[in-house]
């Protein structure tokens, strides 16, 4: 698809009806069970009165994120507006986007296209829309470069356009509680058109779903009731239960299917399809002719493999991502021929879309980080010609593996030797220092702040200070320093930091901030304020470390007896665009809790009524202000 011509986009809705895609976030059959509360936020969202804003909702696979997503575009449709996701091949059409009307695009896999949708909220954030527009984007979780690429840091003026329109801080989705996971089980049943189930029956089926996943996330639960409903044997077992959907739908296929070469083809297409997070049909076309490593593994682009089955039923890969994943990892350890044919397609996929590819691997790593067979797959994406290939993309999940001491950990480190004794990398290279970077991040997550300050020694004794890992790696181990109360050596990384004019604004906001930290603990609050002062005079900082700076600054200045200027910062962050709505009503908490310790809660009421009012809060701001309501409330009916 690509751009109509009078500067809309061509945005879809996916809708799915069959029985093999009842998994699917495109099968509306299945009632959105649970969401009432996050479709409302979304819906508030949509009709705030913003001429263009942006939010961004992460969660697990299988949380119903693109489910969601597709409930809320169903509803902007029926209220005339133009809504849909923006496919990544049609998202080249969005330089001329102008809205027709009001629009809601939903970007899905974010990660993969962090710089062309930081760029398109650089230019929706400049322009002025006649119509409203949104743009929900969907991805995991926001660590990672992408969220930083997306945001704009260390570009000051285009980053403050993008955080000023951002609706709200990322919005994490929860799984079900049981009242809706019992719901949900009742309706897949109806939908299956089975026979009701027992309390008891219901009950069973949804508490082999929290044996599989504690958070009960919808996809879960279905699962589970389709697991209770097919023959074979029933165990609380996860990847047990996922392999069971990958073999319905691999029988179903092999059933409409003329040949056992047509099924070949057909799984391979699926395979290949799922490891780029899927494909339109003019995708796979572009492939063609097909390099000679591939022409007996795929079909033609019109090839009909049986009376029901085309190629273009298949490009969409396997689904959800959860199972397709697994259904990837699986296939390499099958049978010889099958792993061979497996390494081949994803050696290409990796070359051809390599952004799509990345971004596939990393759900996998995170939905699947114990598979047996992930090294086989890291192994076979690399061109199969250096050691140092594959290793790169295994380096760039290291913080996806969750533990140090990860076999695939073991192995890149392995991979880096032999790119050494080959010549293609030196003893001291980027790449090197990234990977132990990221392994001391995991050492320092797990709670042995020794280790990690060794480990992160040890990356900074063979880093270059021109590289940009090195202030990271002083950061961090600044950071471990405090863990372990040596704050005098803390201090000293961070002011090498702050003192280099080389070392990036942002990580130097992150050390000044920190030393601050430590100047406070110190009572040198004079000290800690001039440190705030630079964080707010450095070009090129995200939002998140001028609040802190201003926050923490009020709070120093509050405790010096300067009431006015601590005010003026409270003040500050309120009037600052690109500081998030969350930011404002906890420096808002903030005033109105001073209030209450002068003496003079009457004088609190404003703004505990502007948080109570709020779209969006942090839970414990909005707790703490109830209380305080609640206190005020009291100490006024005993007057």
């Amino acid at each position: 698809m690509g751009g109509t011509g009078d500067g809309s986009l061509d945005l879809a809705i996916p809708a799915l009806d069959t029985p093999e895609s009842l998994l699917s976030f495109a099968n509306t059959a299945v009632d959105c069970v649970g969401r009432t509360a996050e479709l409302a936020e979304l819906k508030r969202f949509i009709t705030a009165e913003w001429s263009f804003s942006w939010w961004v909702w992460t969660g697990p696979a299988g949380i119903g994120k693109s489910r969601l997503a597709v409930e809320l575009c169903r509803y902007a449709s029926t209220r005339e507006w133009h809504a849909g996701f923006l496919r990544e091949t049609d998202q080249d059409e969005f330089g001329h986007f102008q809205a027709q009307r009001p629009t809601l695009l939903v970007i899905d896999y974010a990660a993969q296209r962090s710089r062309w949708l930081s760029d398109a909220l650089v230019l929706l954030s400049r322009q002025h829309q006649v119509f409203p527009v949104r743009v929900l984007i969907l991805e995991r979780d926001t660590s990672g470069e992408w969220w930083s690429v997306t945001r704009r840091v260390n570009r000051l003026e285009e980053s403050c356009g993008v955080t000023a329109a951002m609706y709200a801080e990322p919005r994490p989705m929860s799984g079900l509680d049981r009242p809706n996971a019992r719901a949900l089980v009742k309706n897949m049943i109806a939908r299956l058109a089975a026979a009701p189930l027992t309390t008891g029956q219901v009950e069973q089926v949804v508490d082999r779903a929290e044996a599989m996943d504690p958070a009960l996330r919808p996809l879960f639960v279905q699962v589970s009731t389709i697991d209770r409903l097919s023959p074979g044997e029933e165990r609380p077992n996860r990847d047990y239960s996922l392999r069971r959907i990958v073999a319905r739908s691999t029988a179903w296929l092999e059933s409409q299917v003329a040949t056992p070469q047509s099924a070949m083809l057909a799984h391979n297409l699926r395979f290949l399809a799922t490891t780029l997070g899927g494909m339109t049909i003019t995708d796979y076309e572009s492939l063609h002719p097909l390099p000679d490593t591939l022409t007996d593994l795929l079909p033609g682009v019109f090839q009909r493999l049986g009376s029901s089955v085309a190629v273009d039923d298949l490009v969409d890969g396997v689904r959800p991502d959860i199972i397709g994943e697994l259904f990837v990892l699986d296939r390499f350890g099958a049978e010889p021929t099958v792993a061979l044919a497996s390494a081949r397609m994803v050696g290409y996929a990796a070359r051809k879309w390599p952004d799509s590819y990345r971004g596939f691997v990393e759900r996998l790593v995170a939905d699947h980080a114990d598979h047996e067979r992930l090294l086989d797959l890291l192994e076979a994406s690399g061109d199969g010609e250096s050691a140092l290939s594959d290793a790169e993309l295994a380096v760039s999940v290291i913080q996806l593996l969750g533990r140090s001491d990860h076999p695939v950990i073991r192995w890149i480190f392995d991979r880096l030797d032999a790119a050494i004794e080959e010549g293609l990398v030196e003893g001291r290279c980027r790449l090197i220092t990234t990977a132990r970077f990221k392994v001391a991040n995991l050492v320092r997550l797990e709670d042995d702040a020794l280790r990690a300050r060794d480990l992160y020694s040890e990356a900074l004794a063979d880093c270059d200070p021109e590289w940009p890992e090195y202030y990271s790696l002083l950061n961090n181990r600044g950071i471990t320093l405090c863990t372990l109360q040596c704050e005098d050596l803390a201090t000293t990384d961070f002011s090498t930091i702050i003192g280099s004019p080389s070392a990036p604004a942002e990580v130097r906001a992150c050390a000044l901030n920190n030393r601050a930290d430590i100047l406070d603990t110190r009572g040198d609050l004079d000290g800690a304020i001039a440190d705030r002062s630079s964080v707010l005079e450095l070009p090129g900082t995200s939002y998140d470390r001028r609040y802190i700076a201003l926050f923490r600054r009020a709070l120093a200045r509050r405790k010096q007896g300067i009431s006015n200027e601590a005010h003026d910062d409270v003040n500050r962050i309120l009037g600052t665009a690109d500081i998030a709505v969350e930011q404002k009503m906890q420096a808002l908490l903030l005033r109105a809790q001073w209030a209450f310790d002068d003496g003079n809660p009457a004088r609190a009421q404003a703004d505990l009524d502007e948080i109570a009012a709020s779209y969006r809060n942090f839970e414990s701001v909005e707790k703490k202000a109830q209380e305080l309501r609640d206190t005020f409330t009291k100490d006024s009916s005993t007057k």
